[in-house]
């Protein structure tokens, strides 16, 4: 049977040194991931110049040359805690399928609506004046694109690196831990002489007790 201690030790992870943007199976980008944060080796085959990733929740390609193998598992992986806000002077945002103002709108976020931000993206410019920049969101479980006009994101804390400790390998027990054998309890032969040495008084006891007191005559 195989531990959980040797699949986490299995595992290989990659570092982002930089924005590395992750690619869906057509290798159209999806997002941006941040620096500093890392991606899980996926067992799915890529294409030559690629490897195939784990980002939390998604999945897809990153270029080889973008990412650096590590040989640790580390403590803080991905980053999970960037938000997003809908503002948009009281109206509705819409979540599209790709950063395209003619994509699929998936669903319709109400103003004041939150979630999770995973990065950005380059789309199409959606207002006259504005850039090309859109986030890739996740919105009560659903996936899509807002334009950033559209929208608030918290900033990218930077990761703390740590390497998580190797997994504990099962202590021997400690001897002192264990009492020895004559000390947890008699021998048969130790108990019997034991219980003889109690015994044997006990006549002589009973004799000078009920003994009858000698009448001087």
């Amino acid at each position: 049977m195989v531990s959980i201690s040797s699949v986490l030790t299995a595992l290989t992870f990659f570092l982002m040194p930089a924005q590395t943007t992750l690619f869906d199976a057509d290798l159209s980008p999806i997002a941006e991931l941040p620096t500093g944060y890392f991606l899980l080796l996926s067992d799915v085959t890529a294409p030559a110049g690629f490897i195939s990733v784990i980002y939390d929740d998604l999945t897809g390609f990153v270029k080889e040359a973008d990412v650096q193998k590590v040989d640790y598992t580390p403590v803080n992986k991905y980053e999970t805690t960037v938000k997003f806000r809908c503002v948009n002077d009281g109206q509705p945002v819409n979540l599209r399928r790709s950063a395209s103002k003619s994509s699929e709108v998936l669903t319709v976020m109400p103003d004041g609506a939150s979630g999770r931000c995973y990065g950005r993206i380059d789309g199409d410019v959606l207002i006259s004046g504005g850039n090309t920049d859109w986030y890739y969101v996740n919105y009560n479980g659903t996936r899509g694109y807002c334009y950033y006009a559209h929208v608030e994101v918290d900033a990218t804390p930077p990761n703390i690196i740590e390497k998580e400790p190797p997994p504990d390998d099962e202590e021997p027990n400690d001897p002192t831990d264990v009492e020895p054998v004559q000390q947890a309890g008699m021998s048969k032969v130790t108990a019997i002489i034991f219980i003889v040495a109690l015994c044997i008084p006990v006549p002589f006891i009973m004799f000078y007790l009920f003994k009858k007191p000698k009448i001087d005559k």
